[in-house]
This record gives C-alpha cells, sequence and structure tokens, in this order.
C-alpha cells in the first residue's frame, strides 16, 4: 500500500463498517498499513470482497466457552490508557476530564484579605534610624561626661614624687559617666510628627543608660522658650527651666529646618540663641540630634551647639568628632 495511513482513516472505514470493538479496530488499522498484522487467516469470502468494497463485514468472533477469557491484546494499541503507544500503533484518546492534572500551586502568596470598615490598619514595623548594633554606645558617647574620676594615674602619680613634687591630689584617669542625669527635650512640632516613633526609641535608650530616675523627658513644639511640659500640651503653662548644673541636655529636634515652607510657627535663630544660652549659663552642656541631611542644617546652629545627624550612617566616631 503506498502513501501515508492516518488515524483519520481508521476512524472513516470503522465508520462505514460499523465496528464496535477493539478488535476490528486492530484489524482494520493492520490492513490499512499502521502496523500489525490481521487477526487470523481470512474466512471464506472475505478474499473475494475488500474492505473499500460494500457489503464487507468484519468476521464474526467465536470464543470457546471452555476457555478461559483472552488477555488483552497489545497493550499499545487498544483499550490500555496508562501506557503510551509504541510506533505506528493507534491508541484510544482518553476524555479530558479523566485524565489526572497536579494540583497547581501558586509561585507567590496570594494577597492579604481586605480589612473591614471597621478594622485598623495593621501598624508596619518600626526601622529606627540609628543603627540598632551602636545605639547604646552612641548615645553613652555623646551624654556622657569626663570627669577625673577613674582609676588611679600611676603614670602621672609617678611623675609627680620622681620630681619630689608632693602630691596634693591623687591623679586619677578620665572617666566618662552618666550620672549628672539626662534631660531630653523631644519636639512635636509638625515638622517631627514622621519621627515620632524614633523620638520614643532613643527615650527608651537613654532611660536604659542613666536610669528612669537620673532621665527628665520635656516635650515642647518648635522652640523650648514657647513652652515645654513632661505631659500633654495643655499642661505646658510654665517656662522652660533647664536641669541641675552638670546634666547633659539632648535635643531632638529639627531646629527649625524642617516642615511646611511657609510654617508661621516656625522657630527663629534668635529664640534658639536665647535657648542655648539658658542651658549653658545653668552649667549644662547641649548636644542635638537632627533627623535631617547636614546640608539641611541651618548655619547659624553649626557653630551654636554640636550637632550629631540622625541617620543609620551615623558612627560613634563621627559623633564624637560632632561632639568636640
Amino acid at each position: 500500500m503506498t502513501g501515508e495511513v492516518w488515524l483519520g482513516d481508521v476512524a472513516r472505514a470503522a465508520r462505514a463498517l460499523g465496528t464496535r470493538s477493539p478488535e476490528d479496530y486492530a484489524r482494520i488499522a493492520a490492513l490499512l498499513g499502521m502496523g500489525g498484522t490481521p487477526a487470523g487467516p481470512p474466512g471464506p469470502g472475505e478474499e473475494d470482497l475488500a474492505p473499500d468494497e460494500p457489503g464487507w463485514q468484519a468476521p464474526a468472533r467465536h470464543e470457546d466457552p471452555g476457555r478461559p477469557p483472552a488477555e488483552d491484546p497489545d497493550p499499545s494499541v487498544f483499550g490500555r490508557r496508562d501506557q503510551p503507544a509504541e510506533h505506528g500503533t493507534v491508541t484510544v484518546l482518553v476524555p479530558g476530564d479523566e485524565i489526572h492534572r497536579p494540583h497547581h500551586r501558586w509561585g507567590t502568596p496570594s494577597l492579604p484579605r481586605p480589612r473591614g470598615r471597621g478594622e485598623a490598619a495593621p501598624r508596619p514595623p518600626h526601622l529606627p534610624l540609628l543603627a540598632p548594633r551602636s545605639t547604646a554606645a552612641l548615645l553613652t558617647m555623646v551624654l556622657s561626661r569626663i570627669t577625673p574620676e577613674g582609676e588611679l594615674d600611676v603614670d602621672r602619680a609617678t611623675e609627680e614624687l620622681a620630681h619630689a613634687r608632693p602630691l596634693t591630689a591623687i591623679p586619677r584617669l578620665p572617666l566618662a559617666t552618666l550620672r549628672y542625669g539626662v534631660q531630653i527635650l523631644a519636639d512635636t512640632s509638625r515638622a517631627m510628627e514622621p519621627f515620632a516613633r524614633d523620638v520614643d526609641d532613643v527615650i527608651g535608650h537613654v532611660r536604659a543608660l542613666a536610669g528612669v530616675a537620673g532621665t527628665q523627658v520635656l516635650r515642647f513644639a518648635d522652640v523650648p522658650t514657647r513652652g515645654a511640659g513632661e505631659r500633654a500640651r495643655a499642661t505646658w503653662r510654665r517656662p522652660y527651666r533647664p536641669p541641675r548644673p552638670g546634666a547633659r541636655v539632648l535635643i531632638l529636634s529639627d531646629l527649625g529646618a524642617g516642615g511646611p515652607a511657609l510654617n508661621p510657627w516656625r522657630a527663629t535663630e534668635q529664640e534658639w540663641r536665647s535657648t542655648i544660652g539658658a542651658i549653658r549659663r545653668r552649667g549644662c552642656d547641649p548636644v542635638a540630634l537632627v533627623p535631617l541631611p547636614e546640608r539641611y542644617w541651618p548655619r547659624w546652629a553649626r557653630t551654636l551647639l554640636p550637632l550629631v545627624a540622625w541617620d543609620r550612617g551615623t558612627t560613634v566616631g563621627k559623633a564624637l568628632g560632632a561632639r568636640h
């Protein structure tokens, strides 16, 4: 037989002959040259009729009642759906609803369920401005006061005695201490609203270092001379008072450099000079943490008091240089 034979040829032949059984399908496929051989020798009268001629019928199938049922034919031909067909054979198409499909998994998690009208939005995690690993060391260096209360300075004592000079006082090594206390001035103006959680974070660290009794927290808006207090703004009836002598004053503010451009309540240079002057006359040293890049700092503030950049890039070395 010449030419190519397709599965459609077998289907058309089977339809014309009224074929129903898998054996007849296999015999038709073999007769059309699609592999295999006819199931048996042709019966009487089959030589005279070709499959394409009208009147041809597939031979009847006779089975022996006493013989056990025959096994399935070649598993790659008809009726078997669990094995692929070999080359040159015909398989029965499996309906789509009978094919087992693996469970599909999405590559990314699904979006969270939308919250209801009365539900509050989840609070995002807080990323502090200062590096968590160096915050304690940085604040200790910035807020501590250097006093000659350390261990005995053996080198200086030996030098004095070698020159036959009397020791009028015991020479000691310098020691950084926080025992004089810390006063925190926290700015609550509109410009500092984005840094409210960072302000609370610094207050918590200072209390852990200097102690709750040694830390005083006063809140103000724009500048302390307009009023400051430990509680709500409605209680700021008393004017600002610097702490006792020797305490360190930590100012958490942008010093009027941030916020809206047309802010009518922006603090002026004169107001801040008056505040810093009162702190120094009390015998205290001020230092400011500014949550803005250095290029936005006021020029007058650079010479008024030590400024430390409130940023992840600030190290202990940079803060030490800004303090001195």
